[in-house]
């Protein structure tokens, strides 16, 4: 656990350097620039006021970052206010890093970049220069590019009056260049820190101290770190600054990698920090590292707790990046805009003469309408003839759909042969001696995915099943269940699992003998799938007055409540893997109820979390 804990340590400094996730001053800050956009009415003004909201968000929201930069963007290009135009475009360019989107960011910073040498503006190329060095190292990785453009940060630097950002490529410099020898972070820590004491950056203060307990951490040297942890969570708890607080909570996790219960408890404080700033990627981070703590421990409910946790994350995160898509296809949109734009500002005196014709041609337009209503009448009843003919043809998709889905069953059909025809060759082959056991590996791979995908086509076969196509017969039931049985022990011995049945009475029914066994092997099936090793299940039999009833029960891991209405649903998102990581396509139950429904039946279930499951098939017996 040490191993993970000091690699977790420094994987959350690289991840949270320099985020600037908001103090509450900051905050203050968001609110008045908020207030004063309604009051501004000069355009030059609100553009840089849109740029100052956007540098506020950068790493509290990304969304809003972006919104702020488009925004800016668009009305700096409509007044070819180039400062605007390349402000906007940092801001743009880091909400593209912070949605994945590098190779964008890069290319964006890329053009930002020259005319900040142009016009000299040191403290934003050295930003430029800090934001491309965090792109290059989380996205594309360019080691040698991310040294050479320290380098020219520091260099920079030194040409500055006013030099308080230097404290911040310092310990990036740290951060970034994993072979430097603690003598030499020491020096190069301490350079930060005397900017930032002259400069009364308490941000940057704490951060340094968070990099030093580290150091001790890493040093085994913990008795000294304790009380300095406990100092940093409360500083950063008084300032209001999560990131840091959420570091603070980092390095007490290290120093409790001995005692992982203890350890646990401070990721969940760690969680509820990352929680309340609204940064989805760092509440992700920090639930992942609090898996591996839980995994340690073994407890089923911390690793339940935790995997909850982490899927609302995800999902709200999923949520986040369908709007950021939709945002940045809106982006593209207002590039096309601004590019026409600048050229109609290039042919200004040019666009006022086609305005000028325009204008009449609308007005000559006009005095048509005026004088041919009756014609838009006439098309006005064209326009409904027309929808009519839209609504026909949309019943007509709909009569198609379902030859579609004929079609779909055919395909599916045609390919089972071969799919079989391959799993039947690969079996044959793995039974051969003389093999290698590289040979056996690709044969067992490839017979592994014949299996799932005979199991798939299978699946689409019965899917749609109607009443008209079942064909009945007199079935054994007893019978047909003893064949089920028999031919999925050899599947429930790989997991060393027992299957028991138990069939008091000789009972016939009118059915289809080959969807109905399709049912009871797809319930027999998933329970040796969602138990585990060494489990019993049991199939029972029972007639009653007018039905007879199968039951299936295991002792598997159980169906959670928040998925139980899903799992019926063709195609459902409630599938999940096997205890084995068997995979699951979500169609087998969802056929299984259709076919039993069919047959004037019904497919129920209870369940129990961690204490297994009961699917209940019920036949009419005429």
């Amino acid at each position: 656990m040490t191993c993970i804990k000091s690699k977790s340590l420094l994987l959350l400094f690289f991840l949270l350097c320099f985020c600037n996730n908001f103090a509450l001053g900051q905050l203050q800050q968001i609110n008045q620039e908020l207030q004063r956009l309604s009051f501004i009415k000069d355009s030059v003004s609100l553009v840089n006021s849109l740029n100052r909201l956007g540098i506020l968000y950068r790493s509290r929201n990304a969304d809003s970052c972006f919104y702020y930069g488009v925004s800016a963007k668009r009305i700096a290009t409509h007044l070819r206010y180039i400062k605007g135009q390349k402000d906007a475009d940092q801001l743009i360019a880091y909400a593209f890093f912070k949605r994945g989107l590098y190779a964008e960011s890069l290319d964006l910073f890329g053009k930002t970049l020259p005319y900040y040498q142009e016009t000299k503006d040191t403290e934003k190329i050295i930003r430029v220069n800090l934001d491309m060095i965090e792109v290059l190292n989380k996205g594309i990785f360019d080691r040698a590019k991310i040294k050479s453009l320290l380098q020219k940060a520091i260099q920079t630097g030194r040409k500055l009056e006013k030099d308080s950002i230097m404290s911040e490529v310092y310990v990036s410099y740290c951060n970034r260049n994993p072979y430097l020898t603690t003598d030499s972070i020491n020096y190069y820590l301490s350079k930060s820190v005397e900017i930032a004491m002259r400069y009364k950056d308490e941000r940057m203060l704490i951060y340094i101290r968070l990099w030093q307990v580290r150091l001790l951490i890493l040093a085994k040297k913990k008795q000294e770190a304790l009380p300095l942890i406990k100092r940093l969570i409360s500083d950063c708890r008084r300032i209001g600054n999560a990131s840091m607080e959420i570091n603070s909570l980092f390095l007490m996790t290290g120093y409790y990698d001995d005692r992982p219960k203890i350890a646990l408890d401070y990721f969940y404080q760690a969680y509820e920090v990352a929680q309340k700033s609204g940064d989805r990627s760092i509440e992700i981070y920090v639930l992942n590292n609090a898996l591996e703590v839980a995994n340690q421990l073994g407890d089923k409910d911390e690793i339940i707790n935790v995997h909850i946790k982490l899927e609302k994350a995800m999902s709200v995160e999923w949520e986040k990046s369908k709007k950021f898509i939709s945002d940045y296809v809106r982006y593209n949109a207002v590039q096309d805009n601004n590019k026409l734009l600048n050229q109609k500002n290039a042919q200004q005196t040019g666009y006022l003469i086609v305005f000028g014709i325009s204008l009449i041609i609308v007005v000559l337009a006009l005095l048509r309408v005026w004088h041919n209503r009756k014609r838009l009448l006439e098309l006005n009843k064209r326009i409904r003839e027309q929808n009519s003919n839209m609504q026909k043809t949309l019943y007509a998709l709909e009569q198609s759909q379902a030859d579609n889905t004929h079609m779909m069953q055919i395909v599916a059909h045609d390919l089972r042969n071969p799919i079989g025809g391959m799993y039947s060759i690969v079996s044959f082959m793995l039974d051969q001696d003389g093999r290698t056991d590289e040979d056996k590996e690709y044969l067992e791979m490839l017979k592994t995915t014949g299996e799932v995908s005979l199991e798939l086509v299978n699946d689409l076969l019965l899917a749609h099943t109607k009443i008209d196509d079942l064909k009945k017969e007199p079935v054994d039931l007893v019978e047909m269940l003893q064949y089920c049985v028999g031919l999925l022990r050899h599947k429930a011995a790989l997991k060393e699992q027992q299957i028991h049945l138990r069939a008091d009475t000789v009972i016939s029914i009118q059915a289809n003998q080959e969807k109905l066994w399709r049912v009871i092997s797809n319930l027999i099936a998933n329970a040796i799938k969602f138990s585990s090793k060494g489990a019993s299940i049991h199939v029972d039999l029972q007639k009653k007055a007018d039905h007879v009833c199968i039951a299936v029960k295991d002792n598997g891991i159980g169906i959670p409540k928040e998925i139980a209405s899903k799992i019926f649903d063709m195609f459902t998102d409630a599938k999940r893997p096997g205890t084995t990581g068997e995979q699951s396509f979500g169609l087998g139950l969802a056929i299984s109820k259709q076919i039993v429904e069919t047959h004037g039946g019904k497919l129920w279930f209870e369940s129990e979390v961690e204490h297994g499951t009961v699917f209940y098939v019920e036949l009419p017996i005429t």
